[in-house]
């Protein structure tokens, strides 16, 4: 019987998501050493907490930090936490020039429903990058994103200058 990757509990065959944990699986694996893989996904979050925060965010639940998906959020962002450490630890990588090597030019000037996929992911990086100094700040009662915004639109001008020129 095949188990799940994210839990580890036994599911059927039949299942496309882990009884227990709500795991996506997209194919079924025949012993515990060959477990199903989840179904591929960018980013950090798991389907479970995506869909958690989705809900959230539709106003179909309302936080509850006592909850197993909140349990499974805050494991998520501590390990994101944890691997944003290693980065840091690497002197001359720059995270905005990472961030825009793997970005597309054209997102953030194209409307959201005229968005490919890609463009919109490269749309929500830049959302989530001035939403997390945002949470940042409040949750340590600082202004650090006001800081980052002044640099920022400056950092945009000199590129404008430098693709008219």
């Amino acid at each position: 019987m095949p188990y799940c990757p994210n839990c580890g509990d036994r599911v059927k065959d039949v299942h496309h998501y882990c009884g227990s944990c709500g795991q996506a699986l997209s194919e079924i694996a025949e012993s515990e050493n060959d477990p199903p893989m989840a179904v591929d996904r960018e980013g950090f979050l798991s389907l479970r907490s995506l869909s958690y925060v989705n809900d959230l965010l539709n106003g179909e639940q309302e936080l509850d930090r006592d909850s197993v998906s909140y349990t499974q959020l805050s494991r998520e962002v501590s390990a994101a936490f944890a691997d944003f450490a290693r980065l840091a630890m690497v002197k001359e990588l720059d995270l905005l020039q990472l961030w825009a090597a793997g970005s597309s030019s054209t997102a953030l000037d194209t409307p959201v429903e005229d968005m490919n996929s890609n463009q919109f992911r490269d749309w929500l990086a830049a959302i989530g990058l001035s939403r997390t100094l945002r949470m940042y700040d409040e949750s340590l009662y600082t202004k650090f994103e006001d800081d980052f915004n002044e640099r920022l639109q400056k950092l945009l001008e000199i590129a404008r200058e430098e693709l008219d020129s």
